[in-house]
């Protein structure tokens, strides 16, 4: 109601005093305030049909399509932007997001040079570079423009997560476990760094650390659905199969729209003979991914261990159906039938 009320005002001044922009801008922020993008996108092409030419109108514009993946359109905003303040950084660093966005390379490189000879003292446009480069596998690239990003602003964890990231897949853990703890010693309370750690304990079998780091997320974070996910994966890794169940239930318990720890726990749950209940959490699974091929098999192959060939069969024939082009789902299903028609000539 308070709300109903607010807008209600402001389109009145809206009403009496059509002219005057400051009152669609007032609104408009408003509905981002309340995350109504709709509306506030609505507001903001109407400030643009009466001024064309208004700058911050057309950079708020095409964070909200970008926002709502309508990239041809934020482009197309800040395009025309950019003609009005040819020399404005926000203009180019947002460009540069979108195009990073559609995989355009190039265009996002250029953009983000341009919006670094504007202001060069922006550590975001930097980290932005360097996640470009690494999404390209240009690593050493990558690494070059994170430091950047350090040296400007020193006590942002995530540009030492980032590098660590990289570091992983160089296969040099020794330094990834090294930048994960700079992340974490800059800032303790940050339940991403912490997680991290744990995982980069865990990948290393130090798994007394790794529970050690995952029970500080877990309190820093109690809702932090990767971290109860992760923490079971762990445990599995340790072979403490008993504590990977309540882990990965309270998971479902915080996010029952993510599919991971459905998955997950129907794979623990088969391993253990546990086939009716493992089958009914694929289902679930099943429904969130909106069929998807793989977990089609993943039923099929339950069904086949409760010599329910029928059902096994039929979730097979659906799996074929959902990844046509999939051999090994082909593979495995004629290795079924023929396991199956060898059975029952040696009972005949």
């Amino acid at each position: 109601m308070f709300k109903d009320n607010i807008i209600a005002e402001l389109k009145q001044k809206i009403n009496n005093d059509p002219d005057n922009i400051d009152n669609y801008k007032n609104l408009a922020n408003y509905y981002i305030g309340c995350d109504d993008l709709n509306n506030a996108a609505s507001v903001y092409e109407e400030i643009l049909r009466k001024n064309e030419d208004d700058f911050q109108s057309l950079i708020n514009l095409g964070s909200i399509y970008f926002f709502k993946k309508m990239y041809l359109e934020a482009i197309d905003c800040y395009n025309k932007s950019a003609q009005i303040e040819p020399d404005n950084y926000a203009t180019y660093y947002n460009l540069a997001n979108v195009y990073a966005e559609i995989e355009n390379f190039e265009n996002a490189l250029a953009n983000y040079k341009k919006a670094l000879e504007i202001n060069p003292d922006k550590p975001d446009t930097y980290s932005a570079l360097g996640y470009l480069y690494s999404d390209i596998g240009n690593y050493q690239k990558a690494i070059e423009y994170y430091n950047k990003a350090i040296v400007l602003e020193g006590d942002n964890p995530e540009n030492y997560i980032s590098i660590a990231n990289i570091k992983q897949k160089l296969n040099d853990p020794k330094d990834a476990l090294s930048y994960y703890e700079k992340a974490y010693n800059l800032n303790s309370k940050d339940s991403k760094a912490c997680l991290c750690l744990a995982n980069m304990y865990a990948e290393l079998k130090d798994f007394q650390k790794a529970q050690e780091f995952y029970e500080k997320t877990i309190e820093l974070a109690p809702d932090y659905y990767s971290a109860w996910v992760c923490r079971a994966i762990a445990y599995s890794d340790e072979g403490k199969t008993q504590d990977v169940i309540p882990l990965l239930k309270q998971a479902i318990e915080i996010n029952p729209d993510k599919p991971n720890a459905y998955i997950l726990l129907a794979n623990i749950l088969i391993d253990e003979k546990r086939y009716e209940e493992g089958i009914a959490v694929y289902k679930t699974a099943q429904k969130i991914l909106h069929n998807d091929a793989k977990i089609s098999t993943f039923i099929a192959n339950a069904y086949v261990m409760l010599k329910n060939y029928t059902q096994a069969v039929k979730y097979y024939k659906k799996a074929m159906k959902q990844a046509p082009r999939d051999n090994e789902i082909k593979l495995i299903y004629l290795e079924m039938i023929n396991a199956y028609i060898e059975r029952k000539s040696k009972k005949e």
